[in-house]
């Protein structure tokens, strides 16, 4: 976005006009040289038959930056595996296939499922035992996680979420990335813009605690796209749902410093899939979404404000003639009726959530550092199985 404004806790890194990035390109791949990154890419086994996987092929290929690419493959069959590492051959950087559901990983999980039960299929769960094998087999400086599903990816998005992180001159341990949210005539990102962004609103005035300060100020709390130090990697829990993206932010906050976490803009727009409303049904689409980023949320409340429900609908209709007004102005279609439905939804969603007890809300999977206490060798375990994966 074409500003340099600095609001809140934490530092925003702009996209400048003008600026090629190409030419940063440069600078990053030669501090990539003594600061070695990694790119985790938490993916459907479905998502190889799709118009974004060779776009993301494409450009990885010359992302010089990248020292090593991790697919983290859900849902996979071995054709699916032997597909993966095909099409990931050839590629500049090193590349592994980690397959979460493969035998010899379900072998790993199961004999230590006394001690730790890691839960069924799901990108949380993915993505976490990615991170173990990523941080059992060295320590590189830096991880990038970026969805497969992006029909408008470049590698300028791993790119920018690294940037901050690998620059000698500068500290930071976390990158956000944020970006429109463009979907033919139609603004799209309604679970950022219509329950998120209220929400927290609501939350945060009654709950100064870090989680929400940081939430509050990150301009798509919601996007899949960020990175970590590895050190920070190793310290923080991760959740097994759909509050993945707002349950790594509350993490991050408690674990470091303001001052050590930045959001980055990565893109003029991002277009990926879309989740379907399903306002009747709270266990499908974005309505199941809204569920869990609610219940993720409200994990990080002391006590829940009075009359929630209430005080959501009334600051979310506020937002709706701005959004109207931004479309419009912008020569772009608004459908209010459908930003109306949604914030019925989402208030609907926001009741689910707050009749959730204990154990409707599965716990994250415990930090990196903790689970050698928790399950003695584990990670080296993770290792073996996907190097036999791989070989």
């Amino acid at each position: 976005m074409s500003d340099f404004w600095q609001h809140g806790p934490i530092t925003t890194i702009h996209r400048f006009p003008g600026l090629k990035a190409a030419d940063l390109e440069k600078v990053v791949q030669k501090h990539a040289t003594g600061r070695p990154a990694v790119l985790l890419v938490p993916a459907l086994a479905s998502e190889m038959a799709g118009a974004a996987w060779p776009v993301l092929l494409k450009q990885i290929r010359g992302a010089l930056f990248l020292d090593e690419l991790i697919l983290a493959l859900g849902r996979a069959t071995p054709e699916d595996l032997v597909r993966a590492k095909s099409d990931l051959d050839g590629l500049p950087m090193k590349t592994t296939v980690v397959w979460p559901e493969s035998v010899n990983l379900h072998a790993v999980l199961e004999k230590v499922r006394p001690s730790l039960d890691v839960g069924p299929p799901g990108k949380g769960r993915d993505v976490w035992i990615a991170l173990g094998f990523i941080l059992g087999q060295g320590h590189p400086h830096a991880i990038a996680l970026n969805d497969a599903d992006i029909t408008t990816f470049t590698r300028e998005i791993p790119l920018r979420l690294l940037a901050p992180l690998l620059h000698p001159a500068l500290s930071y341990d976390f990158t956000k990335g944020y970006y429109a949210r463009v979907s033919g005539s139609y603004m799209a990102g309604r679970a950022t813009r219509l329950l998120v962004a209220p929400l927290v609103a609501i939350l945060l005035e009654k709950n100064g605690n870090p989680p929400f300060r940081i939430i509050g100020a990150m301009r798509y709390a919601l996007a899949g796209e960020f990175a970590m130090t590895a050190d920070l990697a190793a310290k923080i829990p991760i959740p097994r749902d759909w509050g993945l993206e707002v349950g790594i932010l509350s993490a991050v906050a408690r674990a470091v410093p303001f001052e050590r976490i930045c959001q980055a803009d990565l893109c003029d727009n991002y277009e990926h899939k879309h989740q379907e409303l399903h306002p009747e049904d709270a266990t499908k689409g974005l309505n199941r979404m809204a569920v869990e980023v609610t219940a993720a949320l409200l994990r990080e409340v002391g006590r829940i404000p009075d009359n929630l429900v209430t005080a959501y609908r009334e600051q979310a209709v506020t937002m709706i003639p701005k959004y109207r007004a931004d479309a419009l102005a912008s020569g772009l279609d608004y459908d209010e009726a459908k930003e109306y439905e949604a914030v019925e939804t989402f208030a609907g969603a926001i009741e689910k959530a707050l009749s959730y007890g204990a154990d409707d809300i599965p716990p994250p999977l415990p930090p990196w550092n903790e689970v050698e206490n928790i399950a003695p060798g584990l990670r080296e375990a993770i290792v073996e199985a996907v190097e036999k994966d791989n070989a």
